[in-house]
């Protein structure tokens, strides 16, 4: 008699633990800036309320992705195509500023990293605990 077809268990990677941990400096990011944007004579309620959804999107996702609850492929691939659409269609605006390049090459490090971890890690196969 054979022995049914056993896929060795998916194990979490480094990889997207860290892209949840940036995720999570991210929304600190967007936290701050939501703060910055209320204080002095800026304030600017339309951008920090902008920042503030912002950072808990990310915040959200920076979780979801570490402790690998459900939906955390579709939270993480999202974001990541999200942030790169988004440099995308920033960068064909006219006046890009000089200094703006060092930062959109950045983000979209930061996003195809974030995809190709995801990619990385094992999904588990179904199939090896349900039958053929």
């Amino acid at each position: 008699m054979s022995e049914p077809h056993k896929s060795p268990p998916a194990r979490k990677t480094a990889a997207v633990t860290i892209s949840g941990v940036l995720f999570l400096l991210l929304a600190a990011f967007c936290a701050f800036i939501a703060d910055f944007a209320t204080q002095g004579h800026f304030r600017d309620a339309l951008v920090s309320g902008v920042f503030l959804v912002a950072a808990i999107i990310f915040g959200y996702a920076g979780l979801a992705i570490i402790r690998r609850w459900r939906g955390w492929r579709i939270w993480a691939g999202t974001l990541a195509w999200g942030l790169i659409a988004f440099i995308v269609l920033s960068v064909f605006r006219v006046p890009v500023p000089p200094g703006s390049r060092v930062m959109f090459a950045l983000i979209i490090a930061f996003a195809v990293f974030v995809l190709v971890a995801m990619r990385r890690e094992r999904e588990p196969d179904l199939a090896a605990v349900f039958g053929d």
